[in-house]
């Protein structure tokens, strides 16, 4: 199993709360819960950088330029 580093958060009340309700829901741990969360977020702003390289490759295409690779 791969060594996992420690990292320490600091929460204000109401995202701790929000933290606990949300590892109680998914019955995981607080660390876990994160975890997910974090990775979550990762793969949302990939998607999001995907989709602005695609929509800008298409406006290049549409206006007759070369588009770069990034």
């Amino acid at each position: 199993m791969p060594r996992k580093c420690i990292v320490k958060v600091v929460l204000s009340k109401e995202q701790k709360g929000i933290l606990d309700e949300l590892a109680r829901r998914l019955g995981i741990s607080e660390s876990e819960t994160l975890r997910m969360a974090l990775m979550d977020y990762a793969k949302e702003l990939s998607l999001i950088r995907e989709t602005i390289h695609r929509t800008a490759a298409d406006f290049m295409k549409r206006k007759g330029l070369e588009a770069r690779k990034f």
